[in-house]
């Protein structure tokens, strides 16, 4: 009774949004706090109702449950879980099945329908397929999430993200022209500064772009920026909070989205109250065993996100694992695994934390009853560069195929790190075998292979290397030294380290 109340609910709240205007004043309602956990009561139920249906609609998803002998549903509206739903994946279900049986009834519509695609670290593109309600609804999500970045001011955008059939830069204008005057310039950063100087400083602007991308346009100095108005909005990959204070002396905000090729666009978002959650937990150590339940050397992102519209779990890995409560989309996420680390929790049970331990200026801030996200990095042992993806895997194969090396090296090691002036840097740490070195001529003809490689085989990393003003770096350790001694405290990683200044200069990096 109470499953069929609670989904009664569900389709009409869901028939009135459909067929509101996107103004903030008309979605102010929807966003505004709920009594207690009502929006995520909701919200759970609409991952039941996105699971069923697919289950129904999608063959793919269909052969997806049986090859796991999975022949629910074992779960209901008042359990609210889909813990006992099989997890999917890239690897699992994207690459094993054809496209077309992954979307709903197998059908490709004929019309509305927009293709994009990401490579990652595999090099390979996967293309993801849009229908014309989904991409309706991510419009609309977005679009009032940007008007509450930019409240009354009318800016001009600059979007300096990629360009082409890559699916951040193309559906983050696609979504904003509708609202916004936008200018598509990717990550080149002559045009963004001609751009400024031909329009000037009388207009607001905001730039979206990749966090090293924003922070290489500071060091233009055809720009008086204390004379112009922009803000900035970042994704692709996180940033430290001593970078978001670099930032500040240019731009006058700076706030991050978290989304994914794989599922949507701006799932997630930095918020006034998630950014001071997080730099309360940087000076609060207390806070930080309370809260974060990943001990990973690194300080997560914290966005918020509307549980009426995702469903954030955590396996037993740490990993997140995503469902996106929307029947709309052609192709449906239940229970997605992105491989990211991280964690959520309710606001109401956060609030309460936040309060006993003082931090009632802290609560105020907070405009929406929205989830709060923990995010970590990646689980696949990768590091961010320039917006693009590069994991260990890649850097071993190339040593492997290169004999003259591979008989020298005991291991290596890829760390992002960042300098005192917070730019982000790449570097590849070689440790030798005892009693081995490499000459500096080894050093840097194993780097341009390394470079030229990943060049060839990923295209996020092509594209990120064009544009990026630091290039990747090389560091020869002799065995046991430095990083690689066996006393040394380690990152819970031995091939992944990302790392802030401070702990870079402690380890003699910056």
């Amino acid at each position: 009774m109470m499953e069929k109340l609670y989904s009664g609910i569900v389709t009409v709240l869901d028939t009135i949004i459909w067929y509101t205007d996107v103004s903030p004043r008309v979605h102010k309602f929807f966003l505004a706090p709920q009594l207690g956990d009502f929006r995520v009561i909701l919200g759970r139920v609409k991952a039941v109702q996105v699971y069923r249906f697919a289950a129904r609609h999608v063959p793919a998803y269909r052969e997806f449950l049986g090859r796991h002998k999975f022949h629910g549903p074992r779960v209901t509206a008042l359990s609210v879980s889909l813990g006992d739903v099989p997890e999917m994946d890239k690897a699992t279900y994207i690459k094993k099945y054809p496209l077309v049986d992954k979307v709903v009834d197998g059908e490709l519509p004929t019309s509305g329908i927009m293709f994009d695609e990401s490579s990652g670290s595999s090099g390979k593109p996967t293309s993801w397929v849009r229908g014309p309600k989904e991409r309706r609804m991510t419009r609309r999500i977005m679009q009032v999430a940007f008007r509450e970045f930019i409240g009354d001011r009318k800016p001009i955008v600059l979007n300096t993200f990629s360009m082409g059939a890559w699916a951040t830069g193309f559906n983050t204008s696609t979504c904003l022209l509708e609202i916004g005057r936008i200018k598509s310039i990717g990550p080149d950063k002559e045009k963004v500064i001609d751009t400024l100087l031909e329009l000037g400083p009388d207009f607001d602007y905001v730039i979206l772009g990749y966090p090293p991308f924003l922070r290489l346009l500071t060091e233009s100095t055809d720009i008086d920026w204390h004379k112009y108005r922009i803000s900035a909005l970042y994704g692709g990959e996180g940033l430290s909070e001593s970078m978001r204070t670099y930032l500040l002396g240019f731009y006058r905000r700076v706030r991050g989205s978290y989304g994914a090729s794989d599922l949507e666009i701006n799932i997630a978002w930095e918020s006034d109250f998630s950014v001071a959650l997080r730099q309360a937990l940087i000076n609060d150590e207390g806070l930080r065993q309370i809260l974060l339940q990943q001990n990973r050397g690194i300080m997560p992102m914290v966005f918020q996100y509307n549980p009426y519209d995702y469903l954030f779990e955590t396996n037993d890995r740490g990993e997140l694992i995503v469902t996106i409560c929307r029947k709309y989309n052609l192709s449906p996420r239940v229970r997605y695994n992105i491989h990211d680390l991280g964690h959520s929790i309710n606001f109401y049970k956060l609030k309460k934390i936040l309060l006993r331990r003082g931090y009632s200026e802290l609560v105020s801030k907070a405009d929406l009853d929205f989830g709060v996200l923990f995010h970590y990095g990646r689980s696949d042992l990768s590091v961010d560069y320039n917006g693009a993806v590069v994991g260990p895997e890649e850097v071993k194969q190339i040593i492997s195929s290169l004999p003259k090396y591979d008989s020298r090296i005991n291991t290596f090691r890829l760390i992002s790190y960042e300098d005192k002036t917070s730019r982000k840097h790449l570097l590849i740490a070689i440790e030798m075998l005892p009693d081995i070195t490499l000459s500096a001529r080894d050093q840097d003809d194993l780097l341009k292979r390394i470079v030229a490689h990943l060049l060839d085989t990923n295209l996020d990393f092509k594209s990120a290397h064009s544009t990026a003003q630091l290039k990747p770096e090389i560091r020869i350790y002799p065995h046991s030294q430095g990083i690689f001694d066996p006393g040394h405290t380690k990152l819970k990683n031995d091939y992944i380290w990302n790392i802030d200044y401070h702990r870079a200069k402690d380890e003699g990096l910056a």
